[in-house]
């Protein structure tokens, strides 16, 4: 090997260190393995930020978070979540606005009311936190817990519709129903005219 390829190597390992990130990016399907929010297990502390891609604010943040991940590397995680792409978590911890930075230690989560700076978001995950109220982190929820939530989503926006929009439903009703009637006539007018069975000629 060459000294220029020796040279150009290296600097494409430096540079893919310059490059990688040290922000975790959680879903909804590892959250919990990472985390263990909800068990207070031994992952550590970890500090994430609920975001989605359209907010202003979020785009804001992500230089000053990413500074902030590093400054954090080796004493506390620091993750994110698009809540876009995961609301079963924007669901689970009560996510209402964005961005939105919690921390989580020993079962329990803390809620930033910051400036979002690096100095602030570090002292917060270094120890800040612990003057905040923090609240229970709940198991990360069953099928049935998420089959429950489901149907309760389904009647309230049944609830919601039938109370704002009683016209459109009763047009929606009614359409249905004529068009199930005729097309019950349709086919029943079908089957009879395929059930009568040829004359044939008597020699």
């Amino acid at each position: 090997m060459s000294k220029w390829q020796f040279l150009c190597v290296a600097l494409l390992a430096l540079l893919q260190l310059a490059t990688a990130s040290n922000v975790v990016v959680l879903s909804t399907s590892d959250f919990e393995h990472k985390t263990q929010a909800g068990s207070g297990a031994t992952t550590g502390d970890w500090l994430v930020e609920f975001y989605a891609p359209w907010c202003g604010h979020c785009k804001k943040l992500e230089p000053i978070y990413e500074t902030v991940a590093n400054d954090l590397k080796g004493e506390v995680n620091v993750a994110k979540v698009d809540v876009t792409a995961n609301s079963e978590l924007g669901k689970r911890f009560g996510i209402r606005g964005f961005p939105t930075v919690l921390h989580f230690s020993h079962g329990k989560s803390y809620k930033f009311a910051g400036k979002r700076t690096l100095e602030e978001l570090s002292a917060f995950a270094r120890g800040g936190f612990k003057s905040v109220e923090g609240e229970v982190v709940s198991g990360a929820p069953s099928l049935v817990d998420f089959a429950k939530q489901q149907a309760l989503d389904i009647k309230h926006d049944f609830v919601t519709l039938l109370a704002t929009k009683k016209n459109v439903l009763l047009v929606t009703f009614s359409g249905g129903l004529l068009l199930g009637l005729l097309l019950g006539c349709m086919c029943g007018c079908c089957t009879s005219r395929g059930s009568k069975a040829p004359k044939t000629k008597k020699e």
